[in-house]
């Protein structure tokens, strides 16, 4: 029942805000549930008194294959609980600090989409993990399809659902595949890595698994629906897209496709060159486009391709490590989003064309976006550091050319991060009042809050490895 919590609380107040007909925006519901959760989360995870963190009790039978519900907050999975609460409460504290009003129902979708997120990373049944994994994706549509860009977000959202519904269903039917042919004794993890260990040679299986949490991080190729998602959802549906739902994938790779698959892990070295290539790909786009949020959203499906090359990296300093960054890459780019966000709503930026000198008349924003920037490219002291490092040295041992590959990505993230911060906030003030502008005071809390995890995690990271151990 502990663990339930963190589902049930925010499922039931998105229901509540979703569907009551109050003119009053009840954001600070949303707010209050946020940090209940999170405080709530550290204490389960960081106290010394005794607490179970497994839940399982039966819920239903399929094919005579039965079906539990089945939580546990151990291991990635906590390290994933603990990062979706607090995005999401420095979230909700955000739309105080900007006096931005959305209505209930919008706010209501974002908790219902937070449960969905704590149920993903907390099933440890193969039935529950799916029943979750859609509970997200239903609210995200319609935050996108409602809340979005006017011109660009039927389209955006439209290619979305193409994409999540194809890969739904090849999840289905990879559980269906399991569930009638394979029939192991119950569908949690343990049971089905028996059949599957079992039944050996189960590729074709194996790629309708793979292809469905690709879609999700997303990988080169299948990852076309990001960049235009992106760019026309608003801001709050665009962190939980990039620093949680992204994470959704990476987590389901190594809980559930490595340890059902393992026999996998070791045929995919061309598939890797490919993850590779779209590293590149993304990175170059990165480098060449002028819009700020398409830059941004490339650079995560660059940072997202080392993770996973790092993941099947065979070796347990690169498996770490990418652990390590898939908490950190939440964070940092939390930052890069809500500065960009401030950005635009205050002085109206689309590209890096649309102001410049902005250092000279907004200082604290220039000191938090050059932090973040840097941060992204991994610069020693930050939390991205530590992982990134731990992945290209697992790469170079498993294969020098994925390592060549990584560590060009590195370098040309230095390069389209210094030409986004150099064109917006350096040189003389354009397209922007000549007068200097005051910052917000809870926005200085909010990301000084954010920065010093950066840098709390980069000097002592023995608080997350612990975490990934426990």
């Amino acid at each position: 029942m502990l663990l339930s919590l963190l589902i049930l609380l925010p499922l039931i107040a998105g229901l509540i805000l979703t569907v009551i007909k109050h003119n009053r925006p009840l954001g600070f519901v949303g707010t209050a549930v946020s940090i209940y959760c999170f405080v709530y989360t550290l204490f389960l995870l960081f106290s010394n008194t005794a607490v179970d963190l497994t839940v399982i009790f039966p819920w239903f039978k399929l094919a005579d294959v039965q079906a539990n519900i089945a939580l546990s907050l151990t291991g990635l999975g906590a390290a994933m609980v603990l990062l979706t609460t607090l995005v999401y409460t420095v979230l909700f504290l955000y739309f105080y600090t900007i006096k931005k009003n959305y209505s209930n129902s919008f706010y209501g979708l974002l908790l219902i989409a937070f449960a969905g997120l704590n149920g993903v990373f907390l099933a440890q049944d193969l039935l529950l993990f799916y029943f979750f994994w859609e509970i997200v994706l239903i609210p995200i549509y319609f935050l996108i399809g409602i809340w979005g860009a006017k011109n660009t977000r039927i389209s955006a959202n439209t290619t979305f659902f193409i994409y999540t519904i194809l890969g739904s269903f090849l999840m289905l039917a990879g559980i269906i595949y399991i569930g009638f042919h394979l029939r192991p004794d119950s569908f949690l993890l343990e049971d089905v890595m028996k059949v599957t260990a079992e039944f050996g040679n189960l590729q074709t299986l194996a790629w309708l698994f793979l292809i469905a949490f690709a879609i999700k991080i997303p990988l080169f190729p299948l990852h076309s629906w990001q960049p235009a998602v992106y760019k026309t959802s608003p801001t709050p549906v665009t962190v939980v897209l990039s620093a949680l739902m992204a994470k959704m994938g990476l987590f389901a790779v190594v809980n559930w496709y490595i340890n059902m698959f393992p026999f996998s892990c070791e045929v995919y070295d061309n598939l890797l060159y490919v993850i590779g290539f779209g590293l590149i790909y993304a990175s170059l786009i990165a480098l060449t486009t002028n819009n700020v949020k398409k830059i941004i959203a490339f650079s995560s499906i660059a940072h997202l391709a080392l993770i996973f090359m790092s993941l099947f990296s065979q070796s347990e300093i690169g498996i770490k490590g990418a652990y390590f960054q898939m908490f950190s890459h939440g964070i940092v780019v939390l930052g890069l989003w809500l500065s960009v966000d401030y950005m635009q709503r205050k002085y109206k930026i689309k590209t890096i064309k649309s102001i410049g000198g902005l250092a000279q008349i907004d200082p604290w924003i220039a000191i938090f976006f050059t932090f973040f920037g840097l941060a992204n490219v991994a610069l020693p002291l930050t939390s991205s550091f530590i992982g990134e490092f731990m992945m290209l040295n697992a790469l170079y041992t498993y294969n020098p050319i994925l390592c060549i590959i990584g560590c060009t990505g590195v370098i040309l993230s230095a390069a389209y991060t210094l030409r986004l911060s150099t064109a917006l906030l350096f040189g003389e003030p354009e397209n922007i009042p000549e007068k200097r502008q005051k910052f917000p005071k809870t926005l200085w809390i909010l990301f000084g809050l954010i920065s010093i995890i950066i840098l709390v995690l980069g000097v002592y990271p023995t608080v997350l490895f612990n975490l990934f151990q426990n």
